[in-house]
């Protein structure tokens, strides 16, 4: 823990810095921000805070920038979450409300609002429909060999095949065989059934395969996809002037097995996830921060929205819209899918 006029020194440098993206010298903070203290106590505490990690000088007189560790301080400890979010993210969730639109094209919709909204790089990683959770399967006779299988999510994630089978199947056996999976199946994800489960059931094995093969396919739709909008704004931002630096960058965006790793982490919890930095393990994005927030169907977490941009980010702001922007997209996806 800091000491309070280390703090208020702390938040006033880092709020500087924010703005400006200029090394902060004592002088401004004197004549900027009422600290009740002078510039030679400002440079002092400004020294201690550079020795505990929080600042660092880039060269000989200049000011001090704020370090990995002081952005995670002021996260942690100074930032003040609104109690109400900012105007444009009321007005991003009502143009996200309006659009009549499928799936896919809905994360399209709203990674291009937020990037729009934020002036940096937006990130949605797409449902994972794995973990969806299964809510109808329909067996029919198509053909002496071949049966229709219908299945469908709460999400409305749904996979549909004609498979062949050795034996025929009269109607009121296939009904049956429905109705006993549709009763066992309720309530679970779709990555929960597995070969393993099924052949627990009493039902036809060879039906059974033909189930799991169905699910394994719906869970692999939609797996690490990852749309991205707005990476020119970070080009445009003085971090990224080192033209390799900002094609490395670029470069990671590209790899969407990779991005969708880092943003699928973000599902294990509940409030906004805040990367810093060094924090990140992609050393291209260690000069970033990222910050992300679940969006879920029923209680389920499904994917992922978040924004990268450059660790002077205005935390207060960014945190707020997206946080914003993910409990919308629930709210929308939800009533699209009548859950």
């Amino acid at each position: 823990m800091l000491e309070p006029r280390q703090e208020k020194i702390l938040l006033a440098v880092i709020r500087e810095y924010i703005e400006t993206a200029e090394p902060v010298g004592s002088g401004v903070l004197v004549s900027k921000y009422n600290l009740n203290c002078s510039s030679a106590t400002i440079r002092n505490e400004m020294v201690r805070l550079e020795e505990m990690g929080y600042l660092y000088q880039p060269h000989t007189s200049a000011g001090r920038v704020p370090c990995d560790q002081g952005y995670r301080y002021y996260v942690d400890r100074l930032l003040e979450r609104r109690i109400t979010p900012p105007h444009d993210a009321e007005e991003l969730a009502h143009r996200m409300g309006e659009a009549q639109l499928e799936l896919d094209a809905l994360i399209d919709h709203t990674s291009r609002l937020l990037s729009q909204a934020t002036h940096y790089t937006s990130l949605v990683l797409g449902p994972r429909l794995g973990r969806s959770l299964f809510k109808y399967l329909q067996l029919m006779n198509v053909g002496p060999h071949h049966l229709l299988l219908v299945m469908m999510t709460h999400t409305g994630g749904v996979v549909h095949r004609v498979v062949e089978i050795s034996g025929s199947v009269d109607a009121d056996h296939l009904a049956r065989i429905t109705n006993l999976l549709n009763d066992r199946l309720r309530g679970l994800s779709v990555d929960a059934i597995n070969n393993e489960f099924l052949r627990t059931l009493p039902v036809d094995s060879e039906i059974l395969d033909r189930v799991a093969e169905a699910t394994h396919d719906l869970s692999m739709q939609s797996r690490e996809r990852v749309v991205y909008e707005g990476a020119a704004n970070l080009l445009g931002q003085p971090e990224f002037r080192d033209v390799e630096k900002a094609r490395a960058l670029l470069e990671v965006l590209e790899q969407e097995k990779v991005v969708a790793e880092i943003l699928d982490k973000s599902l294990a919890e509940e409030a906004v996830g805040v990367i810093i930095g060094g924090e990140n393990r992609i050393s291209q994005m260690q000069g970033c921060t990222m910050v992300t927030a679940a969006y879920k169907v029923d209680g389920v977490l499904l994917g992922t929205i978040g924004v990268l941009g450059p660790t002077r980010l205005p935390y207060d702001r960014v945190i707020s819209i997206v946080q914003y922007v993910a409990d919308s997209f629930s709210h929308r996806l939800g009533r699209a899918t009548g859950s």
